[in-house]
Formats: structure tokens, C-alpha cells, sequence
């Protein structure tokens, strides 16, 4: 956290009243009421002795509004039970406010830490100078300071107006050791969520408010011309219609890194079934672009430019030559389709747009990027925009945009009333940014050592860096990424194939996509070669502590080789099974954290089950075990989905999949025994929303081919096997 100026620290005080704050003005939501101070804006203590601490980012089901409150309840000295956590609004002041990349924890792990620890040094202060003592006489305990000597106690809500007018401390001693963080947490809003009682985006009402289902362009780029309202007024509680257009903003985005709305016609009604069913009826004329996509001309396409030169991403050695020299050699061609993000609660925003500025309330990832978008939508200034934060349904990356929030404001703006733009399940599916297919071509050799000698991979796909208009390499593929610098010769190349289908980031990211194929074809090479897939994933990773993959990246090999390990000695690797059992391996490095998996499948005909998956994960110092757990499986469960079943498939500029009986995710019997193994470490904590899935997919085809000799290099499963 920055440290403050005394002149900044005075003007922040103002805004408070008697509030003490640390670093940043207070958000709307922990303003001071009443008899209540604030010691932060994420730390509120009530004259009654209540403390209200606030999670920063947004929760979409990872356990931050669980993990961050407990990182500055450690340091504050509170009693977790006697506390209140409410989720903080959106505030310009708050650094790294969002939830994406698996970021959350790491980023803010010393911030919150911070927070806890200097009004706690304050309020030490605050009471040493009541008593005329030295702060070294005294300690903290359950939201009280303790007199060590004579055993007098104050409570914080004692002190903390007295605390208000005492200096920041700029580098606030911080715990060794840790009494609350690693207990195992249940989530605070567990037992809302239970009864039914959590309020979330969709459950949101406000006075005066309409609702509002909007008709998109069945083409992402198309917009209405025209609409024939007759049928759908007759549907009672309908009270309006919009028309919304996007072009009006240019371009595909609305601003950079963030994908601009999908024109419609909006019909506002009473309440949400009045809207669908009027939607439903409203018939309208399109203008649409004159070509359209077609994901499986699109994958001919990727097939044609795979012939091309490409970009080179990253070079070593000579790749050809060592090619040419190998006896033990593959080239695989691996496909992987369009994937959507398909959180259960689909999008939706509410917006109050008059007089006295923009409200919104919106289930985001990213509420900065929402105020942000607006101010350019409204033409507004950011600073009169308020965006309160709500629990999210899930968001797997499509929560971090602000187009589902675009069109609600924007309607509020027109009718002058509160608006809830509610999404259905089909165009939550039909208009999602997705994660992009793919085309990847791998030729690689073993050498006479064992080891892998050449690596020369070329991916060719419609990427989202262009789509999103970003500046930089289109390329889906880093020069950073496994196994760049552990094979001496090897070639990262790709090729650009421009289209019109919606992109963004989904779980993972370009790991989701990467590491089915890099795993993959470590395991083919090693049965090519005669070796153990387990000895051939050693060999590669070597026995250096460290490898330097890049000037500013050094990867510590030591900690992949280690979950590598684990996990082959948790899964009983090389074990006899029965006929038609496999075992398949599969290893990667995501978003700070290394994570091994395997899986353990069954075939009996063409019927595919898969019926354990082993993970082992090193991701540092874990904050709340239970969050971290449920974040695992989730991770494992959605990376199965994906393998099993997922591919958006687009048809003349149409997605044909519109709800979960064409777009399945995996139910519970299909849910294997999934063996959780965690590396304890002193290191700080890194991600893990998103590390445990990219092995998913290659763990089981791998294991596939352990058990069939069937090799399995297109995505989804499902296109050659019953699951």
C-alpha cells in the first residue's frame, strides 16, 4: 500500500468525519453512520463494539470475501466470530480492485495484511497514551488492548476516535505467526447461500424499477433496422421498447480491452417474464455483415494457414537440424473448439441513471472497467459514477467486461427510471466472448540421451488480442511458456487467422488451451520412445533448482518436479490396473502456481468414465484451506467439463448451442474421486482459481491412451467416446 503524506492523510480524515483512515478514501458503502468509525475503508468499528471488516474484490464463488477480511482480521487481533464482512463498492482510491488472473490473494496478500497491522498500531498507540504507558507494555486480543501488567483492557470502539488523530505508520510490524490464516474458514455468506437468502445481481429490486430482456442481433456485428411491436404489447406488464445500437460507439470495443454490447431491441416490462415473453414475441429486422463465420470453415482456414510462415515467437538452437537428426520423432496436429463461460447465473446488471449521478449494481469482476465504460457510454465523468458490488453467480472471465452493463445504464439514461437488464440462459451462451479455437501442429524428436531435443510448435487460430483491439502480438502462445528453455532446440511460431466470432479470456486463459497439446505430446513422445511418460516428464524438467526462460522470468524447476512427484506417489503411478484402466500424467505452471495431476479412466466398449483425479499443488501459504479445497475441485470440474464436452460451435454468424442440453457441464455422477494434495510452503500465496484445470484435459486423454492405445488429439471427448 502506498504510504500517505500528512497533508493527503488530513484531507482523507475530512471525508470521514471522526474516521481514521489508512491509504484511501472511504467507498459509499463504509462511510461513517452514526457512531461508527472508520479505521479504513475496509475496517469499521461500531460504538456498540461491532467490527465491520469489507472484502475488496468482488466474490464470484473463489472465497475472497472469506480470505481477504481473514487476512486483516489476523493482523488486526479481532475475533473472527464477533465480526461482520460486507462486500466493499467500487472505489477509485483502492488499488488492484477486480478478480481475474487468479490475482486476488497474491496482489493484495501484503495490502490487507497492512491494513490490519497499522490500525492496530494505531489503536495500540491510542490507548498507551490514555494509560501513559509505553505501546511496549501492551498487547491485543479479540478486539481489546490488554494492559500486560495490570490487566485493564480497552476495546477498540474505546479507542479509535482517539486513534484518528495519530500519524500512519508507515511500516507497521506484521505477525510471524498466524492464528487465523491457514484455519480452514467456512464462507461468510454460507449460510445465506444455504437458506436461499444471498442476495445476488439477479435478485436485486429496486422502487420504480422495469425490467428489461433485450433481443440481440443473432450476428455479434449486426444491428436492428426496424421492429414490429403488435404481438408483444399484448403481453401484460410489457411498457416499452428500445432500441439500442452500438455503432453509435465505433468499433468492436467500447474501450480498449473490453468488448462493446450487442445491438438490440430492449423491451421493458413490470417485471422479468413479461420481458422474455415480450422479447420472444418482438419481431425484428436485421442488418447483417456480409460475410459470416462459420466455425468449421473457420477450422479449414487455420488448416491453409498452417502452411504459411508464421510469426516467430521464440527461437533456440537449430530445431530442423535436430529434427533431421533424430530417430524418434512425432508431428501431431491437436484441435481445441471455441469454449463458453456459462456461470450459473447468467449476466445482468441494474441501473439508476438521473440528476444526481450513475448508480449501478452489478455482479462484476471488474467494477472499474464498468465505471469506466460508462463514463464514455453516458458521456459522463467517472467520479459521478457509483458501482455497487454484488455477489456473483460465477464468472470464469466473462464478469471482468462491462457490456452487460453498457445497455442497462444506457436504457436507465433513456426512460429515467431504475432498469434491470436481465440475461436469458441463451443469450447469456449465444452472446458470450469465448475462448478461442485452436489449431496447433507439434513436431518434436527424442534424442539418443532419452531426452527431449527438438520442440518445434506452430499454433494458427482467430485470436482475442485482435478482436479486443489490443495493442501487441496477436499470439496465443508466449515465448515464456513450458517447455521454452528446457529443450535446446525449439520454435514457437503462429499465425493469425482473422474472424468475426466473439473472443475474451476464459478460465486459464491460454493455458487452457496450451497445455492439453504440450502435455500431450510429452506423453506421445515418450510412448513413441519406449520410456515411462512419468521418466520422460523428469528428464525434461531437469534437476536445476532454476531455469532461466527469459531475462525477467526465472522458473523454479525444483517445485514443478517436486508436484510432479507427489502426485505420481499419491496415484499409486505404475501400479498394475485392470483391462481397459489407464493412468495419464499431465504438468503445468499457471498464474504463479505449479500443479501435477492424474487421471485414472475406465473404458469398457465406447463408454468413458473417469474415475479419479489425483492434484497435487504447490501454490505458496494458503490463506483459507476450505476456500482453496473448493477451489480445486472447481477448477478440475469445469477443466472436465471442457474435455468431455464443451465446443461452441458458429453456423452463418450464429452460435448453435443456447442452453445446457446442447452446452453440457458435468454432472455430479459424472464427478470423479478427486484427491486434493497441497504443498506446505512458507511462500507467499499465488493463484489457484485458475492453475488446477489446464491439466485436466491432457491428465485424462493421456490416461486414454494408457488404457486403449487410442490417441486422442481433438476436443471434446464426447465426439469419440460416450460419456
Amino acid at each position: 500500500m502506498d504510504h500517505l503524506s500528512r497533508r493527503q492523510f488530513v484531507k482523507l480524515s475530512a471525508v470521514g468525519g471522526f474516521g481514521m483512515l489508512l491509504g484511501v478514501a472511504l467507498p459509499v458503502a463504509s462511510r461513517v453512520r452514526g457512531k461508527a468509525v472508520s479505521l479504513h475503508p475496509l475496517i469499521r468499528v461500531g460504538s456498540d463494539g461491532t467490527i465491520t471488516l469489507f472484502a475488496q474484490n468482488p466474490e464470484l464463488g473463489q472465497g475472497v470475501k472469506t480470505s481477504l477480511p481473514m487476512m486483516i482480521a489476523e493482523e488486526l487481533d479481532v475475533d473472527w466470530h464477533a465480526i461482520n464482512v460486507e462486500q466493499s463498492a467500487w472505489n477509485t482510491q483502492l488499488e488492484n480492485q477486480f478478480s481475474g488472473g487468479s490475482l486476488s490473494i497474491r496482489l493484495n496478500f501484503s495490502a490487507m495484511r497492512q491494513a490490519g497491522a497499522s490500525a492496530r498500531e494505531m489503536l495500540l498507540q491510542a490507548a498507551a497514551n490514555q494509560w501513559s504507558v509505553s505501546s511496549d507494555e501492551l498487547a491485543t486480543a479479540n478486539g481489546r488492548v490488554i494492559h500486560t501488567n495490570t490487566g485493564d483492557t480497552l476495546s477498540y470502539s474505546e479507542l479509535a476516535e482517539a486513534a484518528a488523530a495519530l500519524p500512519v505508520p508507515e511500516s507497521p510490524r506484521l505477525k510471524s505467526e498466524f492464528r487465523l490464516i491457514g484455519k480452514s474458514t467456512s464462507d461468510v455468506d454460507l449460510a445465506r447461500i444455504i437458506s436461499g437468502t444471498q442476495e445476488y445481481g439477479l435478485d436485486l429490486k429496486l422502487p420504480n424499477m422495469l425490467h428489461a430482456v433485450v433481443k440481440r442481433c443473432p450476428v455479434s456485428d449486426g444491428q436492428p433496422v426496424s421492429f414490429d411491436s403488435e404481438e408483444a404489447r399484448k403481453v401484460n406488464g410489457v411498457v416499452d421498447f428500445r432500441m439500442l445500437r452500438n455503432d453509435q460507439f465505433g468499433g468492436r470495443v467500447i474501450l480498449p480491452n473490453n468488448p462493446n454490447f450487442v445491438s438490440g431491441v430492449a423491451v421493458l416490462a413490470e417485471n422479468t417474464w413479461a420481458a422474455m415473453e415480450g422479447a420472444r414475441r418482438l419481431k425484428v429486422e436485421w442488418a447483417l455483415p456480409k460475410s459470416l463465420d462459420d466455425s468449421a470453415a473457420l477450422m479449414s482456414q487455420y488448416e491453409q494457414a498452417m502452411l504459411q510462415e508464421g510469426e516467430d515467437i521464440r527461437v533456440d538452437g537449430d530445431v530442423e537440424q535436430a529434427l533431421s537428426a533424430a530417430k524418434i520423432k512425432i508431428d501431431a496436429s491437436y484441435r481445441l473448439p471455441f469454449l463458453a463461460h456459462v456461470p450459473m447465473e447468467p449476466m445482468n446488471c441494474t441501473a439508476d441513471v438521473g440528476d444526481n449521478g450513475v448508480v449501478v449494481w452489478a455482479p462484476t469482476q471488474n467494477p472499474e472497467s464498468i465505471a469506466e465504460a460508462l463514463a464514455k457510454a453516458l458521456n459522463v465523468k467517472a467520479d459521478e459514477i457509483s458501482v455497487n458490488v454484488m455477489r456473483c453467480g460465477g464468472g470464469f472471465g466473462r464478469r471482468f467486461y462491462a457490456d452487460f452493463a453498457v445497455d442497462a445504464a444506457l436504457l436507465s439514461q433513456k426512460i429515467k427510471r431504475p432498469v434491470k437488464v436481465v440475461w436469458t440462459r441463451e443469450d447469456d451462451i449465444q452472446h458470450d466472448y469465448f475462448r478461442p479455437s485452436g489449431l496447433h501442429r507439434v513436431r518434436a524428436a527424442v534424442g539418443d540421451d532419452g531426452r527431449i531435443s527438438a520442440w518445434h510448435h506452430k499454433l494458427v487460430n482467430h485470436s482475442r488480442g485482435p478482436y479486443l483491439e489490443r495493442d501487441g502480438s496477436a499470439a496465443e502462445i508466449a515465448n515464456y511458456e513450458f517447455p521454452a528453455a528446457f529443450i535446446p532446440n525449439l520454435h514457437y511460431e503462429y499465425v493469425l487467422v482473422a474472424a468475426r466470432i466473439p473472443l475474451g479470456q476464459w478460465r486459464a486463459v491460454d493455458h487452457s488451451s496450451n497445455v492439453f497439446v504440450v502435455a500431450s505430446v510429452i506423453d506421445e513422445l515418450a510412448h513413441q520412445a519406449g520410456i515411462d511418460p512419468l521418466v520422460m516428464l523428469q528428464r525434461l524438467i531437469g534437476t536445476e533448482q532454476y531455469v532461466q526462460v527469459r531475462e525477467d522470468f526465472r522458473f523454479d524447476a525444483s517445485r514443478l518436479l517436486h508436484v510432479v512427484k507427489e502426485a505420481a506417489r499419491k496415484s499409486d503411478w505404475g501400479s498394475p490396473l485392470p483391462k481397459g484402466h489407464g493412468r495419464g500424467i499431465a504438468a503445468s505452471y499457471n498464474q504463479g502456481s505449479w500443479v501435477a495431476e492424474v487421471a485414472e479412466v475406465s473404458i469398457a466398449g465406447n463408454d468413458l468414465s473417469i474415475d479419479r483425479i489425483v492434484a497435487v499443488i504447490d501454490c505458496g501459504l494458503i490463506v483459507n484451506p476450505t476456500g482453496a479445497r473448493a477451489q480445486v475441485e472447481g477448477g478440475i470440474i469445469e477443466g472436465m467439463s471442457a474435455a468431455l464436452m464443451g465446443e461452441i460451435t458458429v453456423k452463418d454468424g450464429r452460435v448453435e448451442q443456447d442452453n445446457f442440453h446442447s452446452y453440457p457441464i458435468c454432472r455430479i455422477h459424472q464427478v470423479p474421486t478427486i484427491d486434493i494434495h497441497f504443498v506446505e510452503s512458507d511462500d507467499s500465496p499465488r493463484g489457484l482459481g485458475e492453475p488446477p484445470l489446464p491439466p485436466v484435459a491432457p491428465a485424462i486423454s493421456n490416461a486414454i491412451f494408457a488404457a486403449t492405445g487410442r490417441r486422442v488429439r481433438e476436443l471434446p471427448l464426447k465426439k469419440v467416446f460416450s460419456v
